[in-house]
Formats: C-alpha cells, sequence, structure tokens
C-alpha cells in the first residue's frame, strides 16, 4: 500500500524538529551508562576519581564532587541531579568556543588600551567600571535616553526635564574663554592695516 502524504508530512516534521545537540531533550536520547549509581547519557563529562554528594546535602548544587575533592556548584538538573556540563551537554564544539574566547580576550585587550590600563596593571576599581560601561554601552544608553523618557504617566514637565538631561549628559555645555584686542576708538579703528583687520576678523571667527 503507497505511503500517505499527509503520513510522510508528518515524519519529516519529526525529523526536522530533533532537539539541538547539548540540550537536555539531547541528552535524552542519547543511550544511557551507570555512572556512580546514576543513569547518565553515554557522552558524560564525570571524570574518573569523582564522587557522588549524598542527594539531600545541598540540593541545589550538582551532587558530582570532583577528584580533588571540589564539589561542583553548578545547578543540577531536575533529570539526573548533577549540572547540564557533567551529564554531557552544553557547548560540544570547542573550536568555536575557543574562536569566541580569544574574540572577547581580543576585545578587553583593546578596551584596556583605549583607558590606559596596561597588561601589567591591575587598574582601578573606576577603571574596571569603565571596562564594564563599555561593555554594556548599549544598554546604558537606553537607561540613559529611552528609559527616562519613555516612562510611562511623564507630564510635559518631567519629559522636557529628562530631555535637558540627557543632552546636558550627551552634549554638555562647554565654556570658552577668548580675549580679543580691539581698537579703543574710531580713529584708531582706521588706523588699522588690512592685514590687522583680517586677523582680527579671523580671531572673531575662531571664538564663535
Amino acid at each position: 500500500m503507497p505511503e500517505s502524504p499527509q503520513i510522510a508530512t508528518i515524519e519529516e516534521d519529526v525529523e526536522s524538529e530533533q532537539p539541538r545537540e547539548g540540550t537536555l531533550a539531547w541528552l535524552q536520547l542519547q543511550p544511557h551508562v551507570e555512572v556512580l549509581g546514576l543513569q547518565l547519557p553515554d557522552v558524560h563529562r564525570v571524570l574518573d576519581g569523582s564522587q557522588l554528594a549524598p542527594e539531600d546535602d545541598d540540593p541545589g548544587h550538582c551532587r558530582i564532587v570532583r577528584p580533588d575533592g571540589r564539589r561542583c556548584r553548578s545547578t543540577p538538573t531536575r533529570r539526573y541531579g548533577v549540572c547540564l556540563i557533567h551529564a554531557g551537554g552544553g557547548m560540544r564544539d570547542y573550536a568555536s568556543a575557543a574562536r569566541a574566547a580569544h574574540a572577547a580576550k581580543a576585545r578587553l585587550k583593546v578596551r584596556r588600551e583605549l583607558l590606559g590600563i596596561g597588561p601589567n596593571r591591575v587598574g582601578s576599581a573606576r577603571s574596571h567600571a569603565r571596562l564594564r560601561a563599555l561593555a554594556r554601552a548599549e544598554e546604558l544608553a537606553e537607561a540613559l535616553v529611552d528609559g527616562p523618557l519613555d516612562a510611562p504617566g511623564l507630564g510635559p514637565i518631567e519629559r522636557q526635564r529628562a530631555a535637558l538631561a540627557a543632552l546636558d549628559a550627551t552634549f554638555p555645555l562647554q565654556r570658552l574663554d577668548v580675549e580679543l584686542e580691539l581698537p579703543a576708538s574710531p580713529d584708531e579703528a582706521e588706523s588699522l592695516s588690512w592685514e590687522s583687520m583680517q586677523r582680527l576678523a579671523a580671531q572673531l571667527l575662531t571664538s564663535g
């Protein structure tokens, strides 16, 4: 009997909805083996020499105790009692992860150079705060400009003050002190040479 087109379509949809590699749903489809008395996927990352903490001992953390005696502090999955990483999930493309790490390190280096923090300097708390501000520049801009202006129930006076505060933070007014030597009398003005008048006009233009 020929296969129904509708059934074929359903099967194709099921195949296209396979869980993404590294997710908990994907782990549950893998073959399982016994590890420290637990049934874990055969792609688990529990190292030899690890131990299992009692189930009722700090249930908010993964039960795996590493060979060096330190307990994993990650959140456990309800399905396995160990964290997603120890169960074998999470990032599995280590080459991509390494490239992303190198890119992040390069960005951090550029930011430190912009702030004048050398490779052998720890930097002050203000310097590190500037690094964090650079990393979240878009969020800061939204909070500074969009947040106050988009606040519900803002009256016209409050909205105007919020707009002025945003302008003052982004385009602060600058004071410029300029000294000009002007003729004290009409006679002195008439006695100015062409070069002197050009120099005076240039000073007026640059001071504006």
